[in-house]
C-alpha cells in the first residue's frame, strides 16, 4: 500500500475494517448457538468477505470518477454503484449457499430468500461505505483547492517581487543614465570655460579651475543617484561646483545660501541642485557683465522640502530656460519623477528680474533632529 495514494489507503482499511466487523459479526452468532463452526459455512463466509472486499475498491473507484462533479450527479452516481454491488454480492451470496450447501439437500427458494434479505442489509453496508468514501473525497477535493489556492498565492507573490525588482532595475537604470547623461554635460562646461581661460592667457585660473573639477567629479562619479545625502551635503556639492564657476567669473558671480540649521540634516536626492545652479551660471552669470546674484533657499512646508534656486539676471535671457528643454531641467523632472512620482516637483518661473526654478518633494525625518512642517 506503499505506492497508493492517502485516501486510497483509507479506503483499502476502510473496506478491510468493515467486513472484518461484518463477517466477524455473522460467525460469532453461529459458533455461540452451536459451539462449532462449519468448514462449509466458513468458506461461505470467506466468499462474501473477499467479494465484499472486492465491491468495495469499485465503490471507491466510483466515488474518485465523480468527486468533481454537482453534488446531484455524485448522489445518483453513487446510489447506482450500491446497488449494482449489493446486487453483485448477492449473486454471490446465492452461488456460495447454492454450491456449498447443495449436499445438504437445502431448498433453493429457502437460500434465494435469504439471498435477498441479505442483500437489503448489503445495500445499507455499502450505503454507509458509499457514504465514508464521498466524504474522504470531499476532504481531499478541499484540500486539493487549498494547496492550488496557496500555490497561486505563492505565484502571485513571487510575480509581485519579480516585478518590484524589475521596477527597480529599470529604476536604477534610468537613473543611471541620467547620470551618464549629466555628468558629460557638466564636464563640458567646465572644459570649454578652462579653455577660455587658457586662451585669454588666465592659466592660473585654468589649471584652479581644473583642479576643482577634478575633485567635484570624484566626488559626483562615485556616488548613486538612488541614493540621498543630506541637506548639508548636497550643499556642499553645490558649493564645490561653485567654486568653479567663481574662478571663471569672479567677481560677476555672488552666491547667497539660506538654509535653517534644522534643515540640513534632512534627505533629499544627491546631486540634484548641480544642474539648476549650472543653468543659473549659464543663462544668467554668463550673458551679462554685471555682477549677479545666484540664491539657494530650503525651506519646509507642510510635509514638503521646498527648494529654491533664483536668480536677478537678464529676464531676457532667463526666459530662454523656462521651456524646460535644456539637459539640466530634464534631468531634474526626470529622476523626481522616478523617485517620487507625483510627490516630486519642479516648476520654473521668470521673475521681473530673473528667473527662479522651485523644487518640491517629501520632507523626510531628520537624521538627528526634526522640524516642524511651517
Amino acid at each position: 500500500m506503499g505506492r497508493l495514494s492517502e485516501d486510497s489507503r483509507q479506503a483499502a482499511w476502510l473496506g478491510f475494517s468493515v467486513w472484518t466487523l461484518s463477517c466477524g459479526l455473522f460467525v460469532l452468532p453461529t459458533y455461540f448457538g452451536t459451539g462449532q463452526l462449519p468448514a462449509r459455512f466458513l468458506e461461505h463466509v470467506a466468499v462474501l468477505y473477499l467479494v465484499g472486499i472486492a465491491l468495495t475498491t469499485l465503490i471507491h473507484l466510483a466515488a474518485v470518477h465523480v468527486r468533481h462533479r454537482p453534488l446531484a450527479a455524485r448522489l445518483v452516481v453513487m446510489a447506482g454503484v450500491v446497488v449494482l454491488a449489493s446486487a453483485l454480492l448477492g449473486v454471490a451470496d446465492f452461488a456460495a449457499t447454492w454450491w456449498l450447501r447443495a449436499a445438504a439437500q437445502e431448498n433453493p427458494f429457502a437460500a434465494l430468500a435469504r439471498t435477498l434479505n441479505n442483500t437489503v442489509g448489503f445495500i445499507w453496508l455499502y450505503g454507509l461505505i458509499a457514504a465514508i468514501l464521498v466524504i474522504i473525497q470531499a476532504s481531499r477535493t478541499v484540500r486539493e483547492r487549498e494547496r492550488e489556492l496557496a500555490d497561486a498565492r505563492a505565484a502571485e507573490m513571487r510575480a509581485r517581487e519579480q516585478a518590484a525588482q524589475a521596477e527597480a532595475q529599470a529604476s536604477t537604470a534610468r537613473l543611471a543614465a541620467l547620470k551618464y547623461q549629466l555628468n558629460p554635460h557638466l564636464l563640458f562646461n567646465a572644459l570649454n570655460a578652462a579653455s577660455s581661460l587658457v586662451v585669454n592667457q588666465r592659466n592660473e585660473d585654468a589649471e584652479a579651475m581644473l583642479a576643482k573639477l577634478t575633485a567635484f567629479l570624484r566626488a559626483t562619479l562615485v556616488g548613486d543617484l538612488q541614493d540621498t545625502v543630506t541637506v548639508g551635503q548636497e550643499l556642499s556639492t553645490v558649493e564645490t561646483y561653485l567654486d568653479i564657476e567663481a574662478v571663471r567669473f569672479g567677481e560677476r558671480l555672488h552666491v547667497q545660501v539660506d538654509c535653517p540649521p534644522e534643515l540640513e540634516d534632512r534627505r533629499m536626492p544627491g546631486f540634484l541642485l548641480q544642474p539648476l545652479v549650472e543653468n543659473a551660471v549659464k543663462y544668467a552669470v554668463a550673458p551679462t557683465r554685471r555682477a549677479v546674484t545666484v540664491r539657494i533657499a530650503f525651506a519646509a512646508q507642510g510635509g514638503d522640502l521646498v527648494i529654491t534656486i533664483e536668480d536677478d539676471g537678464d529676464p531676457a535671457k532667463a526666459a530662454t530656460v523656462g521651456c524646460g528643454t535644456g539637459v539640466g531641467l530634464t534631468n531634474v523632472r526626470q529622476r523626481l519623477a522616478v523617485l517620487y512620482g507625483e510627490r516630486g516637483l519642479l516648476s520654473t518661473e521668470p521673475l521681473p528680474q530673473g528667473f527662479r526654478a522651485t523644487v518640491r518633494l517629501p520632507l523626510t525625518a531628520a537624521a538627528v533632529s526634526s522640524v516642524q512642517a511651517a
